[in-house]
């Protein structure tokens, strides 16, 4: 699975595959042979309730309740709405050992199906839902809800798939089978909360039927990003970093992002900090060189910081800047001055994002490439929305930013979005979970996609692979580890392991 879609886009790449490879009717058997193996692989027979609707969604439903039944499941159809009305739901519509019922007919028993079955398959809506539920498929819905395992064909019913807007009576699902692409509304955060784990589907359609998209998954697309190391390289080979970070109050920030740049592949690195800082961390720094900063009274960088940078400035094959710098009116002159006179290509997070949120043309006036790696709240205050239009749209709010400002945006999340300067060409990040919603994490994120500019990896390339090594470095801890209990420093510890394949 590639691609992430509109409902418009997804019908018009069946469309396309019926008319030059597979029909329909191949598609709709594909999809329940999918998702039907699944639910056999992972459950006992046991007694299964399929919802069926009268589209095509529910033609999947009766592919599925056919295989089960075969296979021992003791399933019952409930007709949410009556008869199958397509084609392909009437050519897949009946099955053996098993019963259908409908639900404007018998309500009680329908209901009562649902409230004992261990296994409920949702078949009813697909992408075809908008607005909100009728009320007595509302109310099946609730019972389902209860049932401990919960499957989702497609899309939940209730929740829109162009928007992720979701009637809260919706079927809450432990198991989402997404099949043949993405739907754009399942990437909405709220609408994450109501998929449960969604598990991509293959139905058949050649890729070549995806003319139009919203985005496509990053999905082990950083193979062989980092430059090979060959005999006759130096450290000068894997480029010079300069990482403009920490304070007194965040020496940790310019710690993390820093080790993870190293850890990255830069042959060299710079920590630029204010001069109490580098004073605490030469003892626990000591593979990289310090460039001690004029600092203020509490331990921010001070007026003037710029001046110690300018010498050193055209050396640098990128900069990092913003990782625990503080939110200042020094930060923002120095933020400022990055942007406007490095020519090698920078990275602005957090402070340094903050700093400029009231003069955000100033990265109109860059000289380098641009990489803005904001979280939701950040991006807020850079574009003018609010978090709520961010999430419901981080697709095209991430777009229409980087279009406008000739950046390379990474907007942070769940399914990080990442946008090429131009607002052309998106990604989605597919690795990643829960453990790393904790402080550092972002600071690692920025060192390693620091580290890939200074070696020479194109923004946007070294933003998408960085997303997706830092999130597959979290996947890896997960796997011995409670997510809780992972922290930042973990996963530059087990970066090796992360590159090691990509070489």
């Amino acid at each position: 699975m590639r691609y992430i879609v509109s409902n418009t886009q997804m019908k018009a790449a069946e469309a396309d595959c019926d008319s030059r490879f597979i029909s329909y009717s191949e598609m709709m058997n594909n999809a329940g042979s999918a998702v039907a193996g699944s639910i056999i692989e992972n459950n006992a027979p046991c007694l299964t309730a399929v919802l069926c609707g009268a589209g095509n969604n529910g033609g999947d439903g009766f592919v599925i309740a056919r295989l089960l039944a075969e296979r021992g499941f003791k399933v019952r159809v409930v007709l949410v709405n009556g008869e199958p009305r397509t084609d392909c739901a009437r050519e897949h519509f009946g099955f053996p050992n098993g019963e259908v019922y409908r639900l404007d007919a018998d309500k009680q028993r329908c209901t009562a199906f649902v409230q004992n079955a261990q296994i409920v398959v949702d078949c009813v809506f697909g992408t075809g839902f908008h607005g909100e539920l009728p009320e007595h498929v509302a109310e099946l819905l609730t019972a389902a809800n209860n049932r401990p395992v919960r499957v989702a064909v497609d899309v939940p019913s209730g929740v829109n798939s162009d928007t992720g807007e979701f009637d809260p009576r919706c079927f809450k699902a432990t198991e989402t089978h997404v099949l043949a692409a993405m739907k754009k509304g399942l990437l909405n955060p709220s609408a994450l909360e109501v998929c449960g784990r969604m598990i991509p589907q293959e139905i058949g359609i050649d890729d070549s039927c995806f003319k139009e998209f919203e985005a496509i998954f990053n999905g082990g697309c950083s193979r062989g990003v980092l430059p090979p190391r060959t005999v006759g390289a130096h450290k000068g080979t894997f480029g010079r970093l300069l990482n403009i970070a920490g304070s007194l109050c965040y020496s940790g920030a310019a710690v993390m992002s820093t080790r993870a740049a190293l850890r990255s592949g830069t042959g060299l690195c710079t920590l630029a900090a204010p001069v109490s800082t580098v004073k605490a961390l030469t003892g626990t720094l000591i593979e990289n060189t310090f460039l001690p900063l004029p600092e203020t009274a509490d331990g921010f960088a001070g007026e003037n910081a710029q001046d110690p940078i300018a010498e050193l400035l055209p050396k640098m094959t990128s900069v990092a800047i913003g990782c625990g710098l503080g939110n200042s009116e020094n930060t923002r002159k120095l933020t400022e001055y990055i942007i406007k006179n490095a020519q090698c290509p920078i990275i602005i997070d957090a402070d340094g994002i903050n700093s400029i949120a009231d003069n955000i043309n100033v990265l109109k006036e860059r000289t380098g490439d641009t990489v803005i790696t904001p979280h939701p709240l950040e991006f807020s205050r850079i574009s003018g929305l609010s978090v709520a239009e961010i999430q419901h749209d981080r697709i095209g709010a991430a777009k229409r930013f980087a279009a406008e400002y000739g950046v390379t945006v990474l907007l942070k999340g769940a399914y990080t979005v990442v946008c090429d300067s131009a607002g052309d060409e998106v990604t989605v990040n597919t690795t990643g979970s829960a453990a790393l919603a904790k402080g550092g994490s972002g600071d690692v994120l920025t060192g390693i996609i620091a580290a890939m500019l200074a070696q020479g990896v194109p923004p946007y390339l070294a933003a998408s692979s960085g997303a997706y090594c830092h999130g597959y470095a979290a996947d890896l801890l997960c796997r011995t580890m409670h997510p809780a209990s992972i922290l930042a420093s973990d996963i530059i510890n087990i970066l090796p392991e992360v590159y090691a394949p990509l070489i």
